[in-house]
């Protein structure tokens, strides 16, 4: 029996899932972004000469996997900037979102300067508008109702966007020392819970116009 259009399209759309997740595992795994088509296309099951029929190479499919965790992420970090809340709840909010982003996909800021660093004019340009552009500008933002507000001092936005990105992905992108700093072969569901507590206590006693208790 013929394939039906809808059957070409859902086989086509598992595909390319599967070589997304597939990615995305052997990323999770290494504390480097080099991984061969051909693992990506062993950990699948499918050929790897699907890569370039679905993405057009290598390169396409890593940003095709940086646009699929984007996707959810700013969308959930432009509903929290609209919350009618106060900056530091949308803050301390954020810093947990983010930390959760890297427990599930820790290659994630490692892969972002490797594209904008690596990736053609393109792709780099795609890159930043896909991830810094909205992260950057959400931190206007909070900021800026923050010390409105009179929770924040004035400060740079772009300078908090390094601490606070550069804080939470550290401890992922670091996985190798973690046997040295915390005597752990993996992180866990508990470490990570302490680790958000941990930024937000950093973080906090920086930001707050009067520090106190966090």
């Amino acid at each position: 029996m013929a394939r039906t259009k809808g059957g070409d399209m859902g086989e086509r759309r598992d595909s390319r899932l599967a070589l997304l997740d597939a990615t995305a595992s052997l990323l999770s795994e290494r504390s480097t972004i080099e991984v061969s088509l051909s693992e990506i296309a062993k950990t699948s099951g499918l050929n790897s000469a699907l890569i370039k029929y679905y993405f057009g190479g290598k390169e396409g499919l890593l940003l095709a996997l940086l646009e699929r965790v984007a996707e959810r992420s700013m969308a959930d970090l432009a509903n929290l900037v609209a919350m009618e809340i106060p900056a530091e709840q949308k803050l301390r909010i954020h810093i947990g979102g983010i930390i959760n982003t890297y427990y599930r996909s820790p290659y994630l800021n490692r892969l972002i300067n490797y594209m904008i660093a690596r990736g053609d004019p393109a792709s780099s340009q795609k890159v930043a508008k896909i991830f810094v552009e909205p992260m950057v500008a959400a931190y206007r933002a909070m900021v800026a109702q923050g010390v409105a507000e009179g929770a924040f001092r004035p400060m740079d936005p772009g300078m908090l966007y390094y601490s606070v990105v550069g804080a939470c992905e550290h401890v992922f992108y670091a996985g190798y020392s973690l046997p040295t700093t915390l005597g752990l072969s993996e992180l866990t569901e508990q470490v990570r819970q302490q680790y958000v507590q941990h930024v937000l206590d950093l973080v906090f006693h920086g930001v707050l116009a009067r520090p106190r208790a966090v």
